[in-house]
Parts: structure tokens; sequence; C-alpha cells
């Protein structure tokens, strides 16, 4: 990894971009001209790759001959320190993917596919084709004082030539992001401009519900969707969009091409007219299947071979995922039947909280313990199962505090236990669950009365929730009753007290620190950090035990503390400053780190802002996005993907808030042992001490305890 300051191939290296998986990019200083520009380098250890090293290469030759405004441009390209790279336009904004569907307007997403189609069509008429188009590659520049917002497309990676007939790799079909890939990339035929109109298709269908048309648990069944199965009806996953947008998708995503559109400036136009259409009843298929996950028998019959291909190129890609160890399953102790998964689309995913802010808290990755990055769940556990659970009317009870100072600061917690439940019933009528509500009071005395209240309800099996900072005096009495008390709050809990029915949804606080320093020395390898805190107790304890970790890299000379209520840091700015650090770690609340950003950026410090859950909140942004631009933040939260927004919003009448995606996980597994036959405390109490599967949030699997064997952790970045 580059740092800032350094000098590659004679470009001055200001900060990285991103990554993928091919390489990174960095925004750099043309080492003659006053620009910057985007600075693409190949990993080292791929340059070895003879294929990986043509289709980088590749790039810069096919995308040096395309000259558009609507294409991102190549300046240079050249081989130093072993490194391939390629100099290209900077565009100074964000990618499509990193937008938030639920609050972007349908005819802004049109407009973003319009401008593409153009940059498309253009690249075919001079025989290109991109074969790769997809949310990421779409770039939205900011709008400046000379032009308003712009659309690039960017990243020709495995582009080829119309009539090219040898393939960059020997089943090139599948280079191309699964989610958007076109029905003959993934049968191995040879492709055309329709391809791509295809694959822009599905782009919209994302922009517009925040999921890919073909979104599910596994590759295999990603790639059945493409290859038998219609495309979903829009508006039914959101209501206020016309009907008419899904006859428009429905043609540019035909399995046959010759069915699709003549470009992808035809289909731009109709998805525009479309969505300009007031919303109607929806409209009558004739052709399509009335279930809509049935294959579609007609593109079989019609391709002949369909069936065979899909079965070759699942094979292929379960080849692969077990090659890579990619085979995990759901473990659930004594359970019968199966735990049905629920895919999981990362594209939108953002911090709980900060919806429809200035500026989305994208996330970046998640973490373990050992500050380490580790996968993504690609499925997650589903409240749903499989429709056919039966039991007795149950209750899962649910606190917090509803009155008092803290009054409605969980709120979201409840309403991720009354998703859950809802989807449940709403699948398993033969299965009665209802939520009860605690009012949690805020206090510990308060708490253990709940506590009270809760146990003496034979009908309560399993309480969702915090309480508040009762915890301790609650704990004792679940345990001793024999109540499933999952718990998404990171106080910590003595193991001594030998509490035998706790299940924490979270890390907790110790954990949590931990895995944040390591992931600032091991993981980003910073070895400079200038730790800045203000004068709360969150925020001396945290920058405490941060530092602790941190060890050496934490230079005491720019360590600097800041009193809540200011805004003049001008002194401990500037000992920054003088000290060029590699990051900039602030401890504290959003009010006064949104001002030090500030004033960081005023005194040209270009060093990463690194910051934590107190400052999530669009308050942290709201003052000045483009000082906040880039700042990391860490948190316990869970992300808050598009389809869950969309879900929570509709039930609750409100946005989904911190604990919300985790009180949805902890119901889910209750929900999952209720439907597996385990109806009572201590069955479900049996059930939940030998769970391990995966949630949205993390994967979950407790020690003997109650703490999370994998306290998956989360990076955002204020994109």
């Amino acid at each position: 990894m580059l740092r800032a300051g350094e000098v590659f191939a004679g470009y001055v290296i200001k900060r990285q971009l991103g990554r993928g998986g091919m390489g990174s990019v960095y925004l750099a200083q043309h080492p003659r001209l006053p620009r910057l520009t985007a600075l693409k380098l190949l990993y080292p250890d791929l340059y070895a790759d003879t294929e990986i090293r043509a289709r980088f290469e590749r790039e810069a030759d096919l995308v040096a001959r395309l000259d558009h405004p609507n294409i991102v441009t190549v300046y240079d390209r050249g081989l130093d320190e072993g490194q391939l790279w390629i100099s290209m336009q900077y565009v100074d904004g964000i990618d499509a993917g990193a937008v938030d569907p639920r609050t972007l307007p349908p005819h802004r997403a049109a407009e973003i596919i319009a401008e593409t189609a153009k940059a498309l069509d253009y690249a075919h008429a001079t025989g290109v084709l991109h074969r790769d188009v997809k949310p990421a590659n779409i770039l939205l520049a900011r709008a400046n004082p000379a032009q308003g917002e712009r659309v690039l497309l960017t990243d020709f990676g495995i582009a080829r030539l119309r009539d090219e007939s040898r393939p960059l790799t020997e089943a090139g079909g599948i280079a191309a992001t699964l989610a958007y890939a076109s029905p003959e990339q993934l049968s191995f035929v040879p492709v055309d401009h329709r391809s791509d109109q295809y694959s822009l298709a599905c782009s919209l269908f994302w922009l517009l519900s925040g999921t890919s048309p073909f979104a599910a648990g596994t590759p295999a069944a990603m790639i059945a969707g493409h290859l038998q199965q219609p495309p979903p009806l829009l508006h039914r996953l959101r209501s206020t969009l016309p009907p008419g947008i899904d006859e428009v998708l429905a043609k540019a995503l035909a399995k046959n091409p010759d069915e699709r559109f003549a470009s992808c400036t035809e289909f731009a136009v109709a998805a525009q007219q479309a969505l300009a259409e007031p919303q109607g009843p929806p409209p009558v298929w004739q052709s399509a299947p009335q279930d809509a996950r049935r294959p579609a028998r007609r593109s079989l019959r019609r391709a002949g071979i369909g069936g065979l291909v899909l079965v070759v190129v699942v094979a292929l890609v379960a080849g692969i995922l077990w090659a890579t160890g990619d085979h995990s399953e759901v473990k659930t102790g004594d359970v019968t039947g199966p735990v049905a998964l629920q895919p999981i689309d990362w594209s939108a995913a953002v911090a709980p909280g900060t919806t429809g802010g200035p500026a989305p808290f994208q996330a970046l990755m998640q973490i373990d313990a050992d500050g380490k990055e580790v996968p993504r769940p690609s499925t997650a556990a589903s409240p749903a199962g499989d429709g056919k659970a039966t039991c007795e009317p149950v209750t899962i009870a649910s606190t917090a505090p509803l009155t008092g100072s803290d009054a409605g600061t969980d709120r979201g917690l409840i309403g991720g236990v009354k998703l859950a439940v809802d989807q449940f019933t709403k699948a398993n009528p033969g299965c009665p669950v209802t939520v009860r509500e605690f009012d949690s009071g805020g206090f510990p005395q308060s708490a253990a009365d709940v506590a009270r209240q809760i146990v003496d309800d034979p009908s309560i099996v399993a309480l969702v929730g915090p309480l508040s900072g009762g915890i301790q005096s609650a704990g004792g009495i679940f345990s001793d009753a024999g109540l499933s008390f999952l718990f998404a709050g990171t106080t910590p809990v003595d193991p001594a007290k030998g509490w035998r029915s706790f299940f924490r949804g979270v890390a907790a606080t110790d954990v949590y620190r931990r895995a944040l320093g390591k992931y600032l020395t091991d993981t980003a390898h910073f070895s400079q950090i200038c730790v800045v805190r203000d004068d709360s107790g969150f925020g001396k304890g945290l920058a405490h035990d941060v530092v602790a970790m941190l060890g050496s890299a934490a230079d005491p000379s720019c360590r600097a503390d800041v009193q809540q209520g200011g805004r003049d840091f001008g002194a401990a700015v500037h000992k920054i400053a003088a000290a060029t650090p590699d990051a900039v770690f602030y401890s504290g609340y959003s009010a006064e780190a949104a001002a030090f950003a500030q004033q960081l950026k005023q005194a040209g410090v270009t060093a990463p802002f690194v910051t934590t859950e107190g400052a999530l909140s669009t308050d942290f942004v709201a003052p000045s996005p483009i000082s906040t631009r880039g700042a990391f933040l860490s948190c316990i939260c869970a992300p808050v993907t598009g389809k869950f927004y969309f879900d929570f919003r509709a039930l609750n009448n409100q946005g989904a808030g911190w604990n919300a995606v985790e009180a949805y996980d902890l119901t889910t597994i209750t929900l999952n042992g209720l439907a597996t036959g385990h109806h009572t405390r201590p069955a479900l109490l049996d059930y939940l001490r030998h769970y391990q599967g995966p949630g949205l949030a993390r994967t979950y699997r407790w020690s003997a305890t109650g703490e999370l064997t994998t306290p998956g952790i989360w990076i955002y970045q204020i994109n």
C-alpha cells in the first residue's frame, strides 16, 4: 500500500481511492502537469499471471481509443517497480453503487442510466463491448460552477472488441460480476451489444430497488435466475413505482437477445417514459409464469441446451467455491429440518440511522476480534422458514426505555423484533407468535422489576433487548428462571456470575476496542497515529483502551484533548499538522468531531480521519460534507441493507436505527427454534446454546458464557 507523499512512476501519491480484485487506485499528482489523476496499480503478486496482466493492459489500450464525455479518459500506462499502472481521469464524486436507492428519486436513476447508455452505444459503435456494466462502474462526478453532475462509465478491465474471436479467459463469460451478467455470458456463447444492455437493465433495477433482479443465497441460484427465471415485478418491491417500468425491464432482461431493445439508449428512453407515468393498476402479464420462482419453460425449450448450460455453469461455480473454501453450513444442534436462508445484497448497505443524510456512511468491511477483515455473510437466516411451523400461542418479550430521559432510544430494537415476528407469522399462520413490549425505564431497579414481570408470564419464551443500564440487576433473574435473554448491548458481564441463559448479540466493549486498535495497526497499517479525545467519559475511556492497543503507533507528540462544546481547536490542529501523521484517531462525539475534521482539512492535513460510533450521526457530516469525505468510522452496529430498510420502514413507519438489524437477527434465531419444535423455555435455551448460523449482521455462535465466538465489528467510510 502506497502512503501519502510517496512517489510512484513520477506521480506523487495523495491518498488511496479504493481497491478491487485486480489492484488499488490512488489519487495522485501528475509529475509534470497541474492535474490530479487516478492511478490504478495491478497487485504485484498478480503480475506473473499472464491472463490478468493482459486484461489489465488491455483496459488502457481499449479505453484510449474511446473519446466520449461519458467515458473516463486514459492518459498513460506503464511498468515501474514490477507493477503495471494506468493513469486515468480522476472523477471527483462517487460511484452509483454508493448511492442510497432508498432516497434516490426514480427519475434521477433513469437519468444516470440514460447517460451511461450514451457511453455504451458510442463504445458499441466503435466495436468495443464493456462486458461488466454495474453500478460500481458508473461514476457520478460532483457538480461544480462550470457544469452540473456528470455520469461517466469506467473499468473496461474485461472489455473486448466485438469482432475478436479469442477470449481472454478459458471461461471468459463469467469474468463479469455475477449479479449483472447476461445469460449469454453465463452460457459461454458469443455476445454482442445487447449483453451490455442486459447488464444496464440489471443496474437500473438495483438503483430503483436496492437489490439486483436475481439476488440469491448462492451463486448457483443467481445463475439459475439469469438463465431461467423472469425478473421479479419491480413495482411490488417498491410500490410507488409505476407498473409500466416492469414491462420495460422485462424486455431489456429478455433471455433471448433478439427480444431486447435495439440499443441501450432505446431502453433508457423507454425507462424514462415509463417512470414518468402515474402509478396505475398492475398490468396483466400473459406470458409470465404465475410463480416468479418457477423456471421459464419457454426459455429452456428455445435454448435447447439451456438446462445443460445451467448444470455446467453451476458445477463450475460450485467447484470454484469449494476450492476456495467457501462451503459453510448452518449448524443448529438437534434441529429437525433446514434453516431457510435469504440472500444479502450489500451494495446499498449503510450505517444505521444515516439514511437520507448529506453523504452515505458506506459499509466498507467487517473485522474480527483481532482487527482482521473477514468475509461478509452472503446469506442470513430468514424468519419465514419453510412456512410449515406449528405451535401453541407464545410470546417474545422486548424491552426498551419508553419513558424517562432515554425514552425512544431503542425503538429501532423493538422495530427489528416486530419485523422478524411479522415475517414469521405471515409465513407460518399455524404458529402464532406475539411481541410484548416492556418499559425498562432506564434505571437498574426498574430493570429488575421488569425482569420479574417477564419471567412471571408463562407465555413468554424469550426476551430480546437491552435493559439500558439494568442488565446487571436483571440478568440473574432471567438466568434463575431459565429464560433465554438475547442482549444487543455492549455492557461487560462478569463470567463469574454464571448466567446460563445469556446470549450477547454484539461485540462487548473490551472486544470492540481491542479489535479497533488491532485494525488500525495490523490491517490498515498505520504506524504514526495522532490520538484526539474529548473530555466525556466515553471519549476518555475509549481513547485509553485504543492507545493501549496501538503501542508505539500512538504518537505522543500530537496527542490532544478537546472540550465538549468547544469549536476552536487551533492548538491541537497545529500540533497534528506539524507531526504529519498517517492517521488521526478521534475519540468522542459527532459535533466536536465534525468541527475538528473541518479544521484539519483547512490546515492541509490529509491523513485519514478515523472515529467511532460516537460520531455515527448525520450531524458529523452535515456541517461540512467535503471535510468529512473519506473519513472512517468503526461501530459494533451492523449496516442496513436496502431491502431491510424498505421492509422495516413499511412496518414501523420509521428508519432503521441502532440495534434494529441485531434485534431482527436475534429474533429470527429464536423463531427458527420455535419452528423446529423448541416451544418451551428449556428446549429453546438448549437450542440457542448449540446454534451456529449466519445473520444479516454477522455469524452467530455463543460460548459457554454467552459471548459471541465471532464478534464481527464494522468499518464504514463516508463517501
